[in-house]
């Protein structure tokens, strides 16, 4: 006879890219193991992999490309697999810059958002008649950037070309694949620094993993036993900020 079944639970969630709805189920041990795994190895490509392997383990009655999904949205997917798996509340700690004292603090997960700028937008008009339309970094591209030697000029470049869906004028569109990286970064090097500063801008205010949090140092100081007193405000950004 066989062991029994054990009955895992659902949930859905809107993908901030889209706002489309899928089902997912929580991490298990399985994942857990895989996770931990990657994490003892340091290194970050097998990180993204695991990261990635969760995530198409968990996502269920979805035929979801995890390859060309934009990092926000991988990163929020995985802090809510997260959740459901390990609990809502993430307990961070900080060191206060007055005291030198820990300052501890509670995030619930279900607070943090994709936090999306209303200025955005994935069309740059270089001209009337010319123009480019972009996709979102994702945790591939953003990973061979993290690890370039390149300096940052030239890392800037090779993220926007590999982020160019495709370049349009009034007669035709050219798409990414159809052309070099070398005829890309071309056309990118014959634009203005007015033109160039507007494609730019496409990272700057594309949507992003934020969540604003208020340091509060209650530690009683040795010479007065008076509370610090210390406060800041920080914003969080990234997976990697919520996992300190």
């Amino acid at each position: 006879m066989g062991l029994p079944t054990i009955t895992v639970p659902q949930y859905e969630l809107a993908l901030p890219s889209t706002g489309k709805t899928i089902k997912y189920r929580p991490f298990l041990v399985k994942e857990e193991k895989i996770l931990l795994m990657a994490m003892e190895s340091e290194d970050t490509k097998q990180i993204i992999n695991a990261t990635k392997e969760i995530i198409k383990n968990c996502i269920t009655g979805e035929d979801l490309n995890i390859d060309t999904m934009p990092l926000f949205d991988i990163e929020y997917l995985f802090l809510n697999l997260r959740a459901k798996a390990k609990g809502e509340i993430i307990e961070l700690k900080y060191k206060c810059p007055k005291c030198e004292g820990e300052i501890p603090i509670g995030i619930n997960i279900e607070n943090i958002n994709v936090k999306k700028n209303d200025k955005h937008t994935d069309t740059i008009k270089i001209n009337d008649e010319l123009g480019i339309v972009m996709k979102y970094p994702t945790i591939d591209i953003q990973q061979g950037m993290d690890a370039s030697e390149k300096q940052d000029i030239e890392k800037l470049f090779d993220i926007i070309i590999s982020c160019i869906d495709y370049i349009y004028d009034k007669e035709t569109t050219y798409a990414n694949a159809d052309h070099t990286s070398a005829e890309l970064k071309t056309f990118l090097e014959s634009l203005t620094d007015t033109q160039f500063q507007e494609v730019s801008k496409f990272f700057d205010t594309q949507p992003k993993l934020q969540h604003e949090i208020s340091l509060h140092c209650k530690n009683k100081v040795k010479k007065t036993k008076k509370e610090c007193g210390y406060k800041e405000k920080q914003t969080l950004e990234g997976l990697q900020s919520f996992f300190g």
